[in-house]
């Protein structure tokens, strides 16, 4: 695509407790068409995208101050990630920019990641492990956060999906392991 991507959003770029990664910009119209966004999410200009995130994180006790928020693929795609039969090669591409954006803007390799989507988790475990289901994250079915040498960035990992059945107020123990982690 031609189109310019939307830019990371980070209020605190010095300050910031965690990364927020999604797949990729896109966002349509009722209409199919392709909403271009300045940044992420188009935060800043309209919540929609990010609230279901954004819900869950101030129930952890997180604001949009101590948030930097990416996506793994930052060029607009001709589809959404779920109808993209390329979504998973294209996004193993990108995998090294955000390794290396991520360690530039957090040299000490030590804040974690929430993904947005199960997709991202299939993407980013380490190729040798094996996937769970995200109702088995969420029951702490396995280590939460995913160890930094267990996945691609080498960071810890915190699913956080925006599909309303993983609405935090509804995982309890899921919400006290997290905040455990940051408090």
């Amino acid at each position: 695509m031609n189109s310019k991507p939307p830019e990371a959003f980070c209020i605190n770029p010095h300050q910031f407790k965690a990364f927020v990664l999604s797949c990729e910009p896109n966002a349509f119209d009722k209409n199919k068409n392709r909403h271009e966004l300045e940044y992420i999410f188009d935060m800043g200009n309209d919540e929609r995208y990010f609230s279901s995130v954004f819900n869950n994180l101030v129930r952890i006790g997180l604001s949009l101050e101590d948030l930097y928020v990416q996506n793994i693929v930052t060029d607009y795609q001709a589809t959404e990630t779920a109808k993209n039969k390329n979504w998973l090669r294209t996004a193993q591409n990108y995998i090294p920019k955000r390794k290396e954006e991520f360690d530039t803007v957090d040299p000490s390799f030590k804040k974690p990641v929430f993904l947005t989507s199960e997709y991202l988790y299939r993407l980013l475990l380490n190729d040798d492990l094996k996937r769970l289901r995200a109702y088995e994250l969420y029951k702490l079915e396995c280590t939460i956060p995913i160890p930094e040498q267990n996945n691609k960035l080498d960071r810890p990992l915190f699913p956080l999906y925006r599909h309303p059945m993983y609405n935090l107020k509804n995982w309890d123990n899921y919400i006290k392991k997290v905040k455990d982690y940051f408090f």
